[in-house]
């Protein structure tokens, strides 16, 4: 009796544990399958998305081109500037599918670039000024679509706006490298500047520092932008990360800046500063820097050697020019901008409002709004 009973417990234990077996397996397969099924998803679903991309690149590309080629008929302002909004459209599209279409950071740079300098020039310049360059803003769109049509490659120095950063016809040297390698060692202490390549008078190094690893750009004497890998880094505050930006930039070759503004996200705190003349900011050659852990992870300088030469006086003060105002905010600063290609000095309002930040700038000469963003 016993041993029946026994040999019937036995069955019973067998029995659980084929079905724990069973149903185990069962789960396996089935987080299997939804885990294969989910990448497939996810590939599928990232096919998609490069596929969108490729399309809206390749309408926005012919359509910049048409625009441009357009633009070469204008000779009155009114038609320019709406080919001018149009084409800005455009470029603007370009540039957002060209971010999804692509993952090759360095091969995409050139045509970030020149999709960064003709919205400028389109944003920012007078009608009149682009009907001036309307055959070069054409050149540049047609090459850029036949590159994005499958046809040669795209070469582009910042032939748009020259002065925004070095001479695009220098030749670099061993000697300018070795040079540009040692600059990049002293000042951001790194233990590795590997040379990478150099397009127009920019040198760019692959970098190493407290084994993390970066980039380095240097063009001239100076080094116009870096980045490095973060680790893990304490918090910093904000009055720190001003002296430790200033520092860096300061090393990097741009002595004499001012911070403008910080922003702290997260660890991180970024900083923007300026140049200032007489008080004036140069609110649109910031140079940023990022600061984690107590120490610059990133620099870009931006515009940070243009010139101001022609910087018209103040006729209003900062209460005068309070009352342009549609909503209340703190007082203004008072900066110079380069507008429609010409020094304008005026006095810049920050706003915090429920979709982000935003800035209107009253002209320090009239007291009346000129631009708002």
């Amino acid at each position: 009796m016993n041993y029946k009973q026994t040999k019937k417990d036995y069955r019973v234990i067998i029995a659980a544990v084929a079905v724990t077996v069973i149903v185990m397996l069962g789960g396996m397969i089935s987080g299997l399958v939804l885990a294969i099924r989910q990448r497939s998803e996810n590939a599928a679903f990232n096919d998609s998305s490069k596929l969108m991309a490729e399309s809206l690149l390749r309408d926005s590309a012919i359509e910049l081109r048409s625009t441009m080629s357009a633009l070469r008929l204008c000779n009155e302002v009114e038609p320019a500037e709406n080919l001018n909004r149009t084409g800005l459209v455009f470029a603007v599209r370009a540039e957002a599918a060209l971010e999804c279409h692509s993952d090759d950071w360095a091969d995409s740079r050139a045509k970030e670039q020149f999709l960064n300098d003709i919205s400028t020039v389109l944003h920012t310049y007078t009608a009149e000024r682009t009907m001036e360059m309307s055959d070069l803003l054409y050149e540049y769109s047609s090459k850029f679509c036949d590159w994005v049509l499958g046809g040669a490659e795209f070469e582009y120095n910042g032939e748009l706006i020259p002065a925004s950063g070095g001479d695009h016809d220098q030749e670099v040297s061993e000697d300018d490298i070795t040079a540009a390698a040692e600059l990049v060692k002293s000042a951001l202490e790194t233990t590795k500047a590997e040379y990478v390549g150099d397009y127009g008078g920019h040198i760019e190094f692959n970098v190493e520092r407290n084994g993390k690893t970066g980039y380095a750009v240097v063009c001239g004497t100076k080094i116009i932008e870096f980045a490095f890998v973060r680790g893990e880094g304490a918090d910093t505050d904000t009055e720190t990360a001003k002296k430790v930006a200033l520092e860096a930039a300061a090393a990097c070759g741009y002595d004499g800046l001012e911070v403008k503004w910080c922003e702290t996200t997260g660890k991180s705190v970024s900083v923007i500063m300026c140049k200032s003349y007489d008080g004036a900011i140069a609110c649109d050659d910031s140079a940023i820097a990022v600061v984690y852990g107590g120490e610059t992870v990133a620099f870009t300088a931006g515009g940070c050697d243009a010139e101001h030469k022609n910087i018209p006086s103040a006729k209003k003060t900062e209460t005068q020019a309070h009352k342009a105002l549609r909503r209340e905010t703190d007082n203004g600063t008072l900066v110079v901008r380069t507008m429609n290609g010409e020094e304008r000095i005026c006095y810049e309002y920050r706003y915090e409002l429920d979709d982000g930040v935003h800035y209107v700038y009253v002209c320090a000469e009239s007291g009346k709004q000129i631009d708002v963003k």
